[in-house]
């Protein structure tokens, strides 16, 4: 077995080979050449194993995620999936850039669970998918005086992606990114994203979509909430609860049940919102970590 860097032209066969390792995962959707593609060219790091007639055999990547620096790995089925994804996180994890780098697990897989902890990993957090009924209207949320919620203006884009950005402490949105979230959902609106405002300022918002590549492949009308965020200053005060309870009533006027969003267990105020609101547990990944310094070596 050997490993090498990833070019565009492995593509074809590397749709195969993961398609075929996730097919059985939950809500799994499979890649088309052009998603894959794509989400390779985001990762910092792509590396290949191949056997002795240079077939490819295992794939590894690392990546940025909103909860952190992250890999996925798989091997073609039917092999040593544990020697080929084995020497591929040996191989990457010296690439890593924060110094701390973690992966999604399935909590029923022990085998997959007990062969990250063997490499020194451990359960960090999980990951919910919370979803919510549209049958009735959301709950009335009181704002604190001063907050006024509305939909976002055309002309705001601006406005929004810096206060996504203030609110993350990082680049999470760019300049086009209403056109780029229109071109891959053609129900969404941008009246469809909800922000509060305080004396003339964007402090807090939500976006509401169809959750467009599930409701094609599983012919279904589910809404996706999210990204959400809210400036520093203005959190605790139950404005992402007002947000998320007017982009819910938002999916269902259009026809849309049920919506569902992502957050972890190390974020108590999302959970509680979620709570309030209606939502239910849809699905669980534990978020398995290590700690590295930003050679791969152990801390």
């Amino acid at each position: 077995m050997k490993l090498r860097r990833f070019c565009d032209t492995d593509i074809r066969e590397l749709v195969s080979i993961v398609n075929e390792a996730y097919r059985d995962e939950y809500e799994f959707i499979p890649y088309t050449e052009e998603d894959l593609l794509s989400e390779l060219r985001q990762a910092s790091t792509v590396l290949l194993a191949t056997d002795e007639r240079d077939r490819i055999v295992g794939l590894a990547y690392l990546r940025q995620d909103w909860y952190g620096e992250t890999f996925t790995t798989c091997a073609r089925p039917g092999l040593d999936w544990q020697e080929i994804e084995g020497s591929l996180l040996t191989a990457i994890e010296p690439d890593n850039r924060t110094g701390n780098i973690t992966t999604a697990v399935e909590p029923e897989d022990r085998e997959r669970m007990a062969f990250f902890r063997a490499r020194g990993y451990r359960p960090q957090s999980s990951l919910y998918q919370m979803i919510v009924d549209l049958d009735q209207p959301a709950p009335s949320i009181q704002l604190p005086e001063g907050y006024t919620i509305r939909s976002l203006k055309p002309d705001e884009e601006e406005r929004l992606i810096k206060l996504a950005n203030a609110a993350y402490n990082s680049e999470r949105l760019q300049p086009g990114v209403l056109a780029k979230w229109q071109a891959r959902d053609p129900d969404f609106r941008i009246d469809w994203i909800q922000v509060a405002e305080y004396e003339g300022e964007l402090v807090a918002m939500v976006k509401a979509s169809s959750d467009r590549e599930y409701n094609e492949h599983y012919d279904a009308r589910r809404g996706y909430l999210g990204p959400a965020a809210t400036l520093r200053d203005h959190r605790g005060k139950g404005l992402s609860k007002a947000l998320t309870a007017r982009a819910m009533d938002i999916l269902r006027q259009h026809g849309i049940h049920p919506a569902c969003l992502y957050t972890w267990e190390g974020n108590p105020a999302a959970l509680e919102l979620t709570k309030h609101l209606g939502f239910r547990l849809g699905h669980e990944w534990k978020i398995l970590g290590k700690k590295l310094d930003q050679t791969g070596g152990r801390q």
